[in-house]
């Protein structure tokens, strides 16, 4: 046992925190959450009502629940990994912006691309399919606004956050979105990343 476990389910936002955890080179146990496995299942709603992955327990006792969350902590513990930008410099505080800006913008709006039916009482076809348009609108927006502030080739210059990461993993669930050349680059260099491809791999993400 590693003292670390990581809840994660195959093409789902555990991949940025998997990332994070292979950038750190701490070990970690895993517990794939299939719909299929209740005995998972089960285990995932003690942890987190909400039934949502990422969740990781952490060595020390506590569990913590949302990606942004869990990456925001996991910096704070692991400084020296450098997941992101060192405290009081103003990288910091445009990799922590960034993240919560796509992590409260894009990554909501990919659920209702993908899940329109969810987001509506109205059982029409078209009020889905209004709320998948919506959403599409808004991660082109949205998008827009995140490849406008890349540096380059990252979102704070030339060394990879995990922001860059969580960014990556978007653009791999909304494919306009790396029609953007900002944004294509930057997939391209995350990629490179040993640790990152693993991860990306591991959770059944595209090339």
């Amino acid at each position: 046992m590693s003292g670390y476990t990581l809840y994660w389910k195959p093409g789902s936002g555990s991949m940025v925190v998997e990332a994070a955890l292979r950038l750190i080179g701490v070990a970690f146990d895993e517990v794939r959450v299939d719909d299929a496995d209740e005995q998972a299942r089960q285990q995932l709603l003690a942890l987190n009502p909400a039934g949502k992955v990422p969740v990781l327990k952490l060595a020390c006792g506590p569990v913590i629940a949302e990606s942004a969350a869990i990456l925001i902590s996991l910096d704070d513990m692991f400084p020296e990994a450098r997941l992101l930008p060192p405290r009081g410099r103003s990288g910091h505080v445009k990799a922590v912006q960034w993240l919560i800006f796509m992590a409260t913008n894009i990554y909501p709006a990919c659920l209702r691309y993908y899940y329109p039916e969810r987001h509506t009482a109205d059982p029409a076809p078209e009020a889905a399919e209004a709320i998948r348009s919506q959403a599409a609108l808004d991660m082109d927006r949205d998008f827009a606004q995140l490849a406008a502030v890349v540096q380059g080739p990252f979102l704070t210059g030339q060394t990879m956050t995990i922001t860059d990461v969580y960014a990556a993993m978007l653009a791999d669930w909304y494919d306009p979105a790396k029609n953007t050349p900002e944004i294509k680059a930057l997939v391209g260099r995350v990629l490179e990343n040993p640790a990152v491809s693993d991860a990306w791999r591991h959770h059944e993400f595209r090339a």
